[in-house]
């Protein structure tokens, strides 16, 4: 071979060193900062237990305060399930999932990280760098079963009334502008108190073993017998077996 040609060849080899030394190194995750955006962040939300959320969770990927797109976070719950479980942060840093609730009547935990959740994991219990965000998965407003503890038109149960089966399952729930009420059994036992009054968000479930009407009523704006803002569950016997 011509030796200018051997020298043509040679040169690339001394360039590639060069030019890799330029290069810069990607971000890790020890670079990134996550937390919650200022707004939106859908944490504290109240949605019906087993259902998807109103809104969804979101974090915030920085480096030196700007944004990072690209980032990988990963969404997980012990109660219930997130959508997507993994996600890429947008051009402003915003990765979003949406919480499915466990059905569960309770407040609730799902957690947003950087690096993949080992788990499992006390409840409650958070490890470095790891955001966590909080529901109470409360009954259904609309159900069939459900008793509204109200102010809005009066203070009053609606409906006042309710029939339902042994073994069936009376939930009260205390909506948005409720506030102030409590609901305490007229013999003591049935239903269960719910404690000092109070309002939204707030619930009391209970399951009804025995046949016969139950009254109850709220401590602040009624009383025993039927007066003021107060209520009664008929439980019906189980039908007879054929």
């Amino acid at each position: 071979m011509p030796a200018r040609h051997a020298l043509l060849l040679a040169v690339p080899l001394v360039l590639v060193p060069s030019c890799a030394s330029g290069d810069r190194q990607a971000p890790t995750t020890a670079d990134l900062v996550l937390e919650k955006p200022p707004t939106e962040s859908g944490d504290q939300q109240v949605g019906v237990a087993g259902e998807p959320l109103a809104q969804d969770l979101r974090v915030r990927v920085t480096r030196d305060e700007e944004p990072v797109a690209g980032a990988t976070v990963y969404w997980t719950t012990g109660q219930g399930a997130m959508n997507p479980a993994t996600d890429l942060t947008d051009a402003d840093g915003i990765s979003a999932s949406r919480w499915t609730t466990k059905y569960v009547y309770v407040e609730q935990e799902a957690f947003a990280s950087l690096e993949p959740d080992p788990g499992p994991r006390v409840p409650g219990s958070i490890l470095p760098g790891m955001i966590m965000f909080t529901a109470i998965a409360a009954p259904d407003p609309d159900a069939a079963n459900t008793v509204h503890v109200l102010n809005a038109g009066g203070n009053r149960f609606e409906p006042g009334s309710i029939t339902i089966s042994v073994g069936d399952t009376i939930n009260w729930f205390w909506p948005v502008g409720s506030a102030g009420h409590n609901i305490v059994p007229d013999d003591g036992n049935a239903p269960a108190t719910s404690g000092a009054p109070a309002g939204y968000p707030k619930f009391l479930s209970f399951t009804f073993a025995i046949p016969g009407v139950y009254h109850y009523y709220c401590a602040v704006h009624g009383g025993p017998g039927g007066a003021g803002m107060s209520g009664a569950v008929t439980v019906l016997p189980p039908p007879p077996l054929d």
